[in-house]
C-alpha cells in the first residue's frame, strides 16, 4: 500500500508585515493537511477523447485540503473548468453558514506517490481564496487511511 507523509511546512505574516516561519505542530493546526494535487478528468473521459482524436484538457495542479469534516470532496470551479471536468449533476451545497445548488463534477485526482482517486460527484465551489483547488472529503477518505499526528506536525495518508 503507498503511503505519503507529510511534515507541515507554514508562514505566517506578522504584524508588521514580515513573513514568519511557524513550527510544524502549529502549521498543521494552522493551515491543516494539505498537499499538492493533479486534477484531471476521469480516466473514462480522458480514454473517449482520445478515441475521438479530440485534444486532453490540460491538468491543473494545486493544493488539496485532506478535510474530514467535509461529506464529499469539493472542487474549485475555475479550477475544474480549466482541467476539462464534465458537470454530471447540479445539487445542493450545504457548509456550516450556507446552501447554495452548485455544479457537480466528475473529476480524478493524483498526489504525489498515491493511486490517485476518482471523484465521481465533486461538488463545484469557490476555494481559491483559501489557495486550494480541492477539499478531499470523506467520499474519497473512504478508501483511505489517514493519520494525522498533531504532536509532530506531519500526516500520513495511504490508499
Amino acid at each position: 500500500m503507498p503511503i505519503l507523509n507529510v511534515r507541515v511546512e507554514a508562514e505566517v505574516q506578522g504584524p508588521e508585515g514580515e513573513v514568519q516561519e511557524v513550527d510544524p505542530k502549529g502549521g498543521l493546526q494552522q493551515i491543516g493537511p494539505r498537499a499538492p494535487i493533479i486534477l484531471t478528468p476521469p480516466q473514462e473521459q480522458i480514454e473517449a477523447l482520445s478515441q475521438r482524436g479530440e485534444p486532453l484538457p490540460q491538468p491543473v495542479q494545486g493544493l488539496a485540503l485532506i478535510d474530514t469534516g467535509a461529506s464529499v470532496t469539493c472542487i474549485d470551479r475555475q479550477a475544474a473548468e480549466q482541467a476539462g471536468l464534465p458537470i454530471v449533476d447540479s445539487g445542493p451545497l450545504l457548509s456550516a453558514t450556507d446552501e447554495e445548488i452548485v455544479p457537480i463534477f466528475a473529476a480524478r485526482l493524483d498526489m504525489l506517490g498515491l493511486p490517485g482517486w476518482e471523484a465521481p460527484r465533486a461538488y463545484g465551489t469557490n476555494l481559491a481564496t483559501q489557495e486550494l483547488i480541492a477539499l478531499i472529503g470523506r467520499d474519497v477518505l473512504m478508501n483511505s487511511v489517514l493519520i494525522y499526528n498533531g504532536a509532530d506536525g506531519s500526516f500520513s495518508i495511504a490508499q
